[in-house]
């Protein structure tokens, strides 16, 4: 799981790509963890490259929500490939990344 640290407007940028799976995630939480540890006040999470994604990277992302806000830093997530949104939208969490619902899910609530 490839990372490239960068910036947007002001506030660091981490691009992912590749899997964020089970067997990527054990490997790369101490990075992650230490990036949000680096970063001022937010740090975004742009996960538009990630073509394999599971509820470990899931649970993961929760993970790392709640590092930062312990660290009173907001971690904002952005760029959601399919791949997130499939496992997002299967476990029902698109208000928990603050995503509106699909329009199907809309037309039953």
């Amino acid at each position: 799981m490839p990372l490239t640290e960068s910036t947007r407007d002001g506030h660091a940028l981490l691009l992912i790509s590749g899997g964020f799976t089970i067997f990527q995630a054990a490997e790369s939480k101490p990075q992650l963890i230490h990036t949000i540890g680096q970063a001022d006040a937010m740090l975004e999470l742009d996960l538009q490259g990630v073509d394999e994604f599971d509820t470990a990277g899931l649970q993961l992302l929760l993970s790392l929500r709640r590092e930062a806000a312990q660290q009173d830093k907001l971690l904002i997530f952005s760029g959601f490939s399919a791949a997130v949104m499939s496992v997002i939208g299967l476990l029902h969490l698109h208000e928990t990344f603050g995503l509106p619902l699909p329009s199907a899910s809309r037309s039953h609530a």
